[in-house]
């Protein structure tokens, strides 16, 4: 899966906006088990939220390769929460 820059933006933005981008950057440096529940705790919501923005971020989680990738990407930004 290979993801557009100016979206990872987007996201970062938008975990920032509800003040998640500390708890994402977390998740993303965690094991890979808690990335796994965490993007399938998000799947979940997807009945109840309808934001394509969260199945996004799900799907980034569940790569290991993009969450890498994505964890750079927002560790190399400025973002102040």
């Amino acid at each position: 899966m290979q993801v557009n820059k100016d979206i990872w933006n987007q996201w970062a933005q938008y975990l920032q906006r509800y003040h998640l981008l500390g708890l994402f950057r977390f998740i993303l440096n965690a094991a890979g088990p808690i990335r796994i529940v965490v993007a399938q705790s998000l799947w979940m919501t997807q009945p109840f939220v309808q934001n394509s923005i969260i199945s996004q971020l799900a799907s980034v989680l569940e790569d290991q390769e993009q969450s890498i990738a994505f964890l750079e990407f927002v560790n190399n930004r400025e973002f102040n929460e």
